[in-house]
């Protein structure tokens, strides 16, 4: 991000007014003619900020906003009745195969459904159609449509949270997210929140939910999107030094717009950078 002195009129253009922006932070403002010359400022939202402390102030706000709302969290829910009793009562499972699932469970820390699938006592599809049930959200076939997304998630939230990019519609700005194991709501709204799209929840077979990961690594590739760059940070950090850590960044890759947002336990901040993305992923309690 960086500042530029005023580049002096010329006499012909006096009379002509200049649109300008003018920065949320300082208030200095700046014509957009100097701006499109070369990267100055940088966006957030709706607002422009015309350097790097400027930035830092607003993005050390957004940060502690995110870090003690309790918004995010309202909505995820946890069906009533587990996944392994759902399937007892559909006369998918005995009483004493749900016994012996649980009972190895305890040994693995595998998630039941994964367990009884490995276990071949039931299959994939009556999993994956009982937890659809219980969140209320269709199966969606990912074998029957060819699908395209240019909408990208970082890799750590899709294998969190076991959820993938289906398909994404450019006329509606829909969004079609795939979940395995249940539907985190968090992870919903922080897409909505980096990316303007809509989001719309469905559930897809763990094999469906592989597949599709390959599918969008070959895309990347096609498409450009290995141009997306990830960078974790384990360790939570307070407001002031992840604002810090974005504004070094942001000196060094000069992006256009940054967008934050909170997912359960991350903060995700994108920085925009012409043709590539680059996620920011910050430890949050």
């Amino acid at each position: 991000m960086n500042l530029m002195s005023a580049i002096p009129t010329p006499a012909w253009a006096a009379g002509f007014k200049v649109a300008t922006n003018s920065c949320e932070h300082c208030h200095r403002s700046m014509a957009v003619r100097q701006i499109s010359a070369r990267k100055v400022g940088i966006r957030m939202g709706e607002r422009w900020y015309c350097s790097s402390p400027c930035f830092g102030a607003a993005a050390e706000q957004r940060l502690s906003e995110l870090l003690t709302s309790r918004r995010l969290e309202q909505g995820n829910r946890v069906p009533r009745m587990p996944l392994g009793l759902s399937l007892m009562s559909r006369g998918l499972l005995t009483q004493a195969q749900l016994k012996e699932a649980a009972e190895e469970q305890k040994g693995t820390g595998e998630e039941i459904g994964e367990l009884l699938i490995r276990q071949g006592t039931v299959s994939e599809e009556q999993v994956t159609a009982v937890r659809a049930t219980q969140w209320g959200c269709p199966v969606f076939d990912v074998q029957k449509y060819v699908l395209r997304s240019r909408i990208h998630v970082p890799s750590t939230l899709v294998e969190l949270y076991s959820a993938i990019p289906l398909h994404y519609v450019e006329a509606t700005k829909l969004l079609l997210v795939g979940f395995v194991q249940g539907i985190e709501y968090g992870l919903l709204y922080a897409i909505e929140q980096i990316t303007g799209c809509r989001t719309q929840a469905c559930f897809v077979r763990p094999s469906d939910f592989q597949s599709r990961m390959q599918e969008i690594e070959q895309l990347k590739e096609e498409i450009g999107l290995g141009a997306h760059r990830e960078v974790k940070f384990e360790n939570v950090q307070p407001p002031a030094e992840m604002a810090r850590i974005l504004c070094g960044y942001g000196v060094d890759l000069e992006p256009e717009e940054a967008t934050i947002g909170k997912c359960k336990e991350h903060i995700w901040a994108r920085l925009k950078c012409g043709p590539r993305d680059v996620d920011l992923l910050f430890k949050a309690v």
